[in-house]
C-alpha cells in the first residue's frame, strides 16, 4: 500500500457521502499532493475511492483582519514573528470527491471484486493514501495490456490504455474547437488499432476524409501495406441497387405519383435480358423520354429530377469500389474528399457508403468495423431532414449499430449543430477544448455525464489535453494526450512557410 498522505478532519459540515476533508502531511519523499489525484481512505463500508477536486491552504493566524493589519503596520515584522511563529499556524487541506467504494478478493488488495456506491461518510482521523497504479486501473476499467494507448493520466501519470471493446462498440465522438487536437487524438487512435497485435482481434476500419488531412498514412513505411486511399473522382453509385425511393432520397423533391412511375421503369429495364442487369441513369431518363404512353407533366418532372442527378457524376452501371473487397480487418480505407466542394454531393457519398457498410454488416459480408466521419455536423445536422440526405442512416447506425459490431466515431468542431439524436446514442466522448458556451450546453442536454462541473473544466482545457467521459470508462478522467508515432509532413507547417514556398502557377 501507498504511504500516507494525509488525515480525514471534520470541515465546513464534511465529511458527508460524496465528500471529505483532510489535512495534507508534511513529507519527506518529495510527492506533491494536487488536485486530480486519486486517494484512498478506509471506510466502514470498504476501501473508498476519491479525487481531490480541490486544495486549501490555510492559516488561522492570518484569519483575523486586526492581526494583519498589527503584522503590516510593524516596523522590524522579524519581532512579531518571534512572538506569534505564524508559519507553525500554517496547514493545507485537500477536498476529496468520494467515487466509489471497493472490495477486494481474498482480502489481498490486488484484485477488485466489486465496486458500490457510497452511503455511510468517511470517517474522521481516518488516513487517506495515493491510490496504487494497479487498483487504479481496475476501478477506472483500463485495460493495462490490450488498451489503446492514448496518453497518460494527469497529475497521477499513469499510463490511459482504454478498453478497445469498451470504446468502439457503443459508439464514441471526439469533439473539440477548431485547432483544438481532434486530428491529432484521430490519427493516435488509427495507430493504436493499426499497430495492435492482430491476435487481439482488430476491426476493419473506414474513414471519412473531408479535408485530406490523413493522407499521410500512405506513406508511413510501417503501415504502407494497411491503408488504403480511395478518391472519389471515381467513386460510383451502382444505379440497379437503387429503388425508385432511393431516387426520392436523394432528389426530395419528387413526388409519391412520380415514384411509382419511376419504379415501373426501372422495373422494366431490370427485366430486359439483354442488359444483364446492367443500366445507367442515363437509360432510365432514355427509357422514359421513349415511353409513349403515361403523363407527360410526370415524365418531364422525372426526366428534371434524373439529368439533375446524372450531372453529379456519381451514378453508374456498377459499384465503385466495390465495397465488400475493400473493408478488411487490420486495415484502413480512406476516402478522400478533399477536392469536392459540393455538401451535397458528399451528402450523397456519405449516405450511400453508410447504408452499404451496415446492409454487409448485417448481412456478415465484410467483418466489423469502425467508421470514423470527420466534420460530422455537416452529415448528421440537428437540423431537418430534408436537408441532412445522410442524416438517417448515421441515426440509424448510432441506434441500431451496437448489434452487429458496426461502430461508429463522429468528429466534430460544433457539437451544437450536431444532432441531439445522435449525440445521445454515442456512448463515450472523448472532449478537448470547447468555449462556445452553446455547444457546451448541448453536450450537457445530450449527455448525463457531462455536468456543469465537468463543462467547465472542458473550456480550460488546454492544448493536448481531454476529458474521456461515458461508457470507455466507469470514472471521467483527464489525459494527458500521447505525441504521434508517425508523423505528417505539414504537421508543423506554419502560413509563414507555406508564403514563402509558393509559386503562382500559369
Amino acid at each position: 500500500m501507498p504511504s500516507k498522505i494525509g488525515t480525514i478532519f471534520n470541515f465546513n459540515q464534511l465529511p458527508d457521502v460524496s465528500k471529505f476533508p483532510f489535512v495534507i502531511s508534511k513529507r519527506r519523499d518529495k510527492i506533491l499532493v494536487k488536485k486530480g489525484l486519486f486517494v484512498y481512505t478506509k471506510s466502514n463500508e470498504g476501501y473508498l475511492i476519491g479525487v481531490i477536486e480541490q486544495i486549501l491552504l490555510l492559516n488561522e493566524y492570518f484569519s483575523d483582519a486586526l492581526t494583519i493589519k498589527s503584522y503590516n503596520s510593524n516596523t522590524n515584522p522579524n519581532i512579531l514573528k518571534g512572538l506569534f511563529p505564524s508559519d507553525d499556524f500554517e496547514f493545507a487541506t485537500a477536498i476529496v470527491k468520494c467515487l466509489g467504494i471497493i472490495q477486494f478478493k481474498n482480502g489481498d488488495n490486488k484484485e477488485i471484486k466489486a465496486i458500490k456506491r457510497m452511503s455511510y461518510p468517511a470517517n474522521p482521523g481516518a488516513d487517506v493514501h495515493l491510490l496504487d497504479e494497479n487498483v487504479f486501473n481496475q476501478f477506472i476499467g483500463l485495460d493495462i495490456k490490450r488498451g489503446l494507448y492514448l496518453g497518460n493520466i494527469k497529475v497521477s501519470n499513469f499510463e490511459a490504455k482504454i478498453n478497445m471493446d469498451r470504446l468502439l462498440n457503443k459508439h464514441f465522438a471526439i469533439l473539440s474547437i477548431s485547432g483544438g487536437g481532434k486530428s491529432y487524438l484521430t490519427s493516435i487512435l488509427i495507430e493504436e488499432l493499426l499497430t495492435r497485435d492482430t491476435s487481439y482481434g482488430n476491426p476493419a476500419i473506414i474513414l471519412i476524409d473531408v479535408h485530406g488531412e490523413y493522407l499521410y498514412l500512405k506513406d508511413v513505411p510501417k503501415l504502407q501495406d494497411k491503408v488504403a486511399i480511395q478518391d472519389i473522382s471515381y467513386f460510383q453509385i451502382a444505379v440497379p441497387n437503387l429503388s425508385a425511393w432511393t431516387f426520392r432520397k436523394y432528389q426530395d423533391q419528387i413526388s409519391n405519383v412520380q415514384v411509382r412511375e419511376l419504379s415501373k421503369y426501372i422495373q422494366k429495364l431490370k427485366n430486359d435480358k439483354g442488359r444483364k442487369g446492367k443500366f445507367t441513369l442515363q437509360d432510365i431518363i432514355d427509357s422514359i423520354e421513349n415511353e409513349s404512353e403515361g403523363s407527360k407533366s410526370t415524365k418531364q418532372a422525372l426526366i428534371g429530377w434524373l439529368s439533375d442527378l446524372h450531372r453529379l457524376t456519381l451514378f453508374g452501371p456498377q459499384e465503385n469500389p466495390f465495397i465488400a473487397n475493400i473493408v478488411n480487418q487490420n486495415q484502413i480505407t480512406i476516402f478522400n474528399l478533399a477536392n469536392e466542394i459540393s455538401i451535397r454531393k458528399k451528402q450523397i457519398i456519405v449516405d450511400y457508403l453508410c447504408n452499404r457498410l451496415f446492409y454487409l454488416r448485417r448481412t456478415e459480408n465484410i467483418p466489423p468495423f469502425l467508421l470514423i466521419l470527420e466534420e460530422a455536423h455537416q452529415f448528421c445536422p440537428e437540423a431537418a431532414h430534408s436537408k441532412a440526405i445522410s442524416k438517417s442512416i448515421i441515426e440509424t447506425i448510432a441506434r441500431e449499430g451496437r448489434k452487429f459490431m458496426a461502430c461508429l466515431c463522429l468528429i466534430s468542431q460544433r457539437p451544437k449543430k450536431l444532432s441531439a439524436t445522435v449525440l445521445s446514442q454515442l456512448n463515450s466522448k472523448m472532449v478537448l477544448n470547447i468555449k462556445n458556451p452553446y455547444d457546451l450546453k448541448h453536450l450537457m442536454d445530450s449527455s448525463e455525464a457531462i455536468s456543469k462541473e465537468y463543462a467547465d473544466m472542458i473550456s480550460s482545457l488546454g492544448v493536448g489535453e481531454m476529458l474521456l467521459i461515458g461508457n470507455a470508462v466507469n470514472y471521467p478522467i483527464f489525459i494527458d494526450i500521447r505525441e504521434r508515432n508517425f508523423k505528417s509532413k505539414i504537421e508543423n507547417l506554419s502560413l509563414t512557410d507555406v508564403c514563402l514556398k509558393w509559386e503562382k502557377t500559369s
